[in-house]
């Protein structure tokens, strides 16, 4: 006692003494934040270091990014976050030991996260996501004995949960997702008694549920999907967590009966139990979770109907069941569901109509039934605008009608299938209205040609569409031209799949303007006329198909200058003259089918040069010449038929199918 008060008349005899200390301490906090700097390899110039900041000719605690207690003037918190930092962490963080909070997010840190932020006692927020941190967890984090928020999602890591992890008994909130983990969730879990909400999904930890954290009465949120646990999840864990809202453990390996018993979580909001291995049905215990707004069951072998009482969830924003065995009708309540944001029932035994309700729901923004086995017409009500509506995938039915000229009321769409129906009658020109969408899948149904419009297509309205991309119409009895303005569509225009259409007339030389097209199939239709030079103007194309067409005259030599190109079918047509000698050049070429034509003279020498080959074809024409010695190039071929080169008659060419694709 008499040491301490000899002090305390120390410093009140001299008073500079107390300064010197704290400046002492100042200054190891402006060395740590300097050497912190050094090991910044890129900032953008107009953020963080720029005009003198963090320079010693300034106060640290007004350098940006820093704050400093009012009284000690020492780093409390630093935050870095969302400004384009790229580097390693430096160990020297560890001397700011006045620090609460840390937030490095959203930047690209690379290497380890340094074993010195455990000398950091006062810390509460540690904040490091979204960077590229490799690595295992430091076992040692467990000495930040105060740390209630510990986020590293989105970053490379490694290894185990640290057991040391659950000696952090003031922890609210941790989220490990995302990154490269493996494992069990630690038995020690169980000591985090103030964790409320925890995210390990994204990575590969295995184990069964976990138990461990059953003991963790305050949780709210449970997130474990897209992870490999196993086993069945207990039918009564609600009555561990009444306070829970959120439980995502879909993409794992559940098995058993799907959960249902939701008596004792009827504050969930959020519940995604999808693609596992359950089994059962839509039961009643869902009917009991009235604030829910997200339900995932996707892929989890349902059967049986969606039951009525869905309707009545009426907070839902989010509802998913695609990849089950459910049957029967789409409840016409659904339409009720007026928060409703997407509505996803793909690959489901689905029957009868679409009911008009469902389009009525303005929130809607995402509507996808495909591959189901609906029928009837889609609703004619002009009325319907669906105004948030961005994807429509209707695809794989068995829907009939004409596509009504509502969807382009629909103005905010973005990808729209009706592919794999039975639609009839023509394509609204109203449709070109759309200003945002990018895909339009139309083909393999019934549609046909306005009456007395066939020169005057759909397509010419639909260049109107300006961020378009993709337009399948392959495998419908249109009977059109391809008009001019086919050369009008935007720049963002790249794919255009129209084979089996009963197209005739020429392609017009406006074809070339399409400096973005890398797909362009116009096969087994009726074309005529020659194959126009502008087509070397395309210098983004990757698959050209013309085959099983009329077309006559040569092979443009400008299609040599197509150094993207990879697959062109130019079989089954009346194409005379001889193989260009540049061909050699296309040295991306991969598949080459020029058979069942009229061509003459040699087989270009250079053609043998093409490494790249897997398939090539030039049977049925009338070639002559020698077979090169360079065809030992060809050691990666597949398929290779040149047989009946002076044949002027034969089977038609085997054409590679094209898959139809909608992805999300």
């Amino acid at each position: 006692m008499p040491s301490v008060l000899l002090l305390l008349a120390f410093l009140l005899v001299h008073p500079c003494m107390l300064h010197l200390s704290e400046s002492s301490n100042n200054f190891t906090d402006q060395s740590a934040l300097i050497a912190f700097k050094s090991h910044i390899t890129f900032a953008p110039n107009d953020t963080v270091f720029a005009g003198g900041n963090w320079s010693t000719t300034t106060n640290f605690c007004e350098w940006f990014g820093v704050s400093c207690s009012r009284r000690r003037q020492r780093v409390i918190a630093l935050d870095l976050s969302l400004v384009g930092l790229y580097g390693t962490i430096s160990p020297h963080i560890g001397n700011l030991s006045f620090l609460v909070s840390l937030d490095l997010s959203n930047n690209s840190f690379n290497g380890f996260l340094p074993h010195e932020i455990s000398r950091l006692h006062r810390l509460r927020k540690l904040n490091l996501s979204y960077n590229q941190l490799e690595g295992s967890i430091p076992p040692t984090v467990h000495y930040c004995h105060k740390l209630e928020y510990f986020s590293l999602r989105e970053n490379k890591l490694n290894g185990s949960i640290p057991k040391t992890l659950g000696m952090l008994p003031m922890l609210r909130t941790l989220d490990l997702s995302s990154n490269k983990l493996v494992g069990t969730i630690p038995s020690s879990f169980t000591n985090m008694s103030s964790l409320e909400y925890f995210n390990l999904q994204f990575n590969s930890f295995t184990g069964p549920f976990p138990l461990v954290i059953f003991n963790l009465s305050v949780l709210t949120g449970i997130a474990i999907s897209s992870n490999h646990f196993t086993g069945m999840v207990p039918t009564d864990f609600c009555n561990y967590f009444p306070n829970l809202q959120v439980l995502y453990i879909s993409f794992n390996e559940f098995s058993g009966k799907l959960p249902s018993q939701f008596n004792n979580c009827r504050e969930l909001v959020g519940l995604a139990l999808g693609f596992n291995n359950f089994h059962g049905s839509i039961s009643k215990g869902f009917g009991s979770l009235e604030n829910l707004e997200l339900l995932l069951l996707g892929g989890t072998n349902l059967i049986g109907n969606i039951p009525p009482f869905i309707s009545n969830l009426s907070m839902l924003q989010y509802f998913d069941i695609q990849n089950n065995n459910i049957m029967g009708s789409i409840p016409s309540d659904l339409g009720r569901l007026h928060n409703l944001n997407e509505l996803i029932f793909q690959q489901n035994d689905l029957t009868g109509t679409i009911p008009q309700n469902i389009f009525n729901i303005t929130s809607l923004q995402w509507l996808s039934l495909t591959n189901n086995s609906l029928s009837g017409n889609l609703p004619l009500d002009s009325r319907i605008s669906c105004p948030n509506l961005e994807i429509l995938f209707l695809g794989g039915n068995k829907i009939s009608g004409p596509i009504p000229s509502y969807l382009s009321n629909c103005s905010n769409l973005i990808k729209v299938d009706l592919s794999r129906n039975l639609l009839s009658g023509p394509i609204p020109r109203s449709l070109g209205n759309l200003k945002y969408v990018e895909a339009l899948h139309m083909h393999s149904n019934q549609l046909t040609a306005e009456p007395n419009h066939h020169e005057q297509s759909f397509l010419s309205s639909l260049t109107s569409c300006r961020f378009l991309e993709r337009l399948f119409i392959h495998r419908n009895p249109f009977n059109i031209t391809i008009p001019d303005a086919i050369g009008n569509f935007s720049n963002t225009f790249n794919t255009f799949i129209a084979y089996n259409c009963q197209i005739r007339g020429q392609i017009p030389m406006t074809i070339g303007s399409l400096k973005n097209l890398n797909w362009l199939d116009l096969g087994g239709n009726s074309l005529t006329g020659n194959i126009p030079s502008t087509v070397g103007r395309l210098e983004k194309l990757q698959r050209l198909y013309l085959d099983k067409n009329k077309i006559e005259g040569f092979i443009p030599e400008q299609l040599c200058q197509l150094k993207n190109l990879g697959e062109l079918y130019l079989s089954n047509n009346k194409i005379s003259g001889s193989i260009p000698n540049c061909i050699g050049n296309l040295s991306s070429l991969q598949l080459l089918s020029l058979s069942h034509n009229g061509l003459t003279s040699s087989i270009p020498l250079n053609m043998w040069s093409l490494e790249n080959i897997l398939y090539l074809n030039l049977s049925l024409n009338s070639l002559g010449g020698s077979l090169s010695p360079n065809m030992k190039n060809f050691a990666i071929i597949d398929s290779m038929d040149l047989s009946c080169l002076r044949c002027s008659e034969g089977l038609p060419d085997e054409r590679l199918d094209i898959k139809d694709v909608v992805t999300k």
